[in-house]
């Protein structure tokens, strides 16, 4: 018998891969693997480009709500003249709680359909109810407050929250700061004469927005919104309650 002659080794194309400044060959199976691993790497980057890709919205909304001050706060009064004398520029101590009834506006931002971020807003309250005329004094002179001529602006600036949806139901969490603008009037007397008394105090606000909401169509919401203040004039002085209006996703 003659001997088998020995089997030779498959031949295959060159191919040179450069790593490091080092050459190896690499066969057909190494080059399908290369190339299936890079066409895997280009669509995983896409697709997480794609989720990465922040998806925001812009929301408007109208309230009509009451609102409850715990304690009325201090006014700073101008000075006023009289022909008795003249009264210096202070400040006014009252006392004694109000409710008022108001509406609102704001515009939200949120991001990926879960994070609320209020934008700017803004509400003016005006007080109800009957109130008795509240006697104090006023730089030495009687001055006679009308609590219910209350009127407050709020002017709502940036904040955080958090909403979660199931089906049509939505619910909402937000911290909001602004600054508020409370005018009451009032008169003040100086021998026989009477003078009118302008009054105004601005404060800090912080606030927690809590709202529950139903979808009425594809963009409405109608929402019952409570929102106690963290900080107005003082630590936890009252809250605001009402219906709200939203128009976006």
């Amino acid at each position: 018998m003659f001997p088998r002659a020995p089997r030779r080794a498959p031949h295959y194309p060159r191919v040179e891969l450069r790593n490091g400044g080092t050459t190896r060959r690499a066969t057909p199976g190494a080059r399908w693997v290369v190339r299936t691993a890079g066409a895997s790497l280009v669509v995983a980057a896409s697709v997480t480009a794609s989720d990465a890709r922040a998806d925001f919205d812009f929301q408007v909304a109208t309230t009509v709500s009451g609102a409850w001050l715990r304690e009325t706060p201090d006014f700073d009064a101008k000075g006023v003249t009289t022909s008795a004398r003249d009264i210096r520029a202070g400040r006014v101590r009252t006392s004694g709680g109000l409710a008022m009834i108001g509406f609102g506006g704001d515009v939200d931002l949120t991001i990926d359909d879960r994070w609320k971020v209020p934008l700017f807003g803004g509400a003016f309250f005006w007080s109800v109810g009957a109130y008795d005329s509240t006697i104090t004094s006023f730089d030495g002179s009687i001055a006679r407050l009308r609590p219910w001529s209350t009127m407050r602006g709020d002017f709502l600036l940036p904040g955080v929250g958090r909403r979660w949806k199931h089906r049509r139901n939505m619910w909402a969490a937000a911290v909001r700061t602004g600054f508020s603008i409370a005018a009451m009037g009032g008169s003040v007397a100086a021998g026989a004469e009477t003078a009118p008394l302008e009054m105004s105090a601005v404060t800090f606000l912080l606030q927690l927005e809590l709202e529950a909401c139903r979808r009425l169509d594809p963009s409405t919401r109608a929402c019952l919104q409570v929102v106690p203040r963290l900080y107005e004039h003082q630590l936890l002085n009252g809250l605001t309650f009402g219906l709200r209006m939203e128009w976006g996703r």
